[in-house]
């Protein structure tokens, strides 16, 4: 009876080594995974801080560009008004000078020049 006791305690004690090492296996296993897992939550971070400069960097052209838009705007509507003042001009200059020839075509016939 002693030895069947000696003996199944012999077991339990083989299979406690046995799941022992399978414990220390995994141990080991998930220390390298929780240091892969460091590693990506590192890359991430990186990531992040990367996404944000280039984020705040895109914010300066933006504004930028919206600030040239609206001074485009602005110099076309200054453009656009010197334009019709100088077609009223061209027109004015016009009608002068069509009553000059009039005139020219009027002063040629009472001196006879024609």
């Amino acid at each position: 009876m002693e030895k069947q006791i000696l003996q199944i305690l012999q077991q339990i004690n083989e299979k406690l080594d046995d799941q022992s090492k399978k414990l220390d296996e995994h141990s080991a296993i998930l220390n390298e995974h929780s240091a892969i897992l460091e590693e990506h939550g590192e890359t991430l971070k990186e990531h992040g801080r990367i996404l944000k400069a280039l984020r705040s960097g895109q914010e300066a052209p933006k504004a930028e560009i919206s600030e040239l838009k609206l001074q485009n705007a602005k110099d076309f509507g200054e453009k656009r008004n010197q334009i019709k003042d100088i077609e009223v001009s061209i027109e004015i200059l016009k009608e002068e000078s069509w009553k000059n020839r009039v005139d020219i075509r009027r002063i040629q016939k009472t001196m006879g020049l024609e």
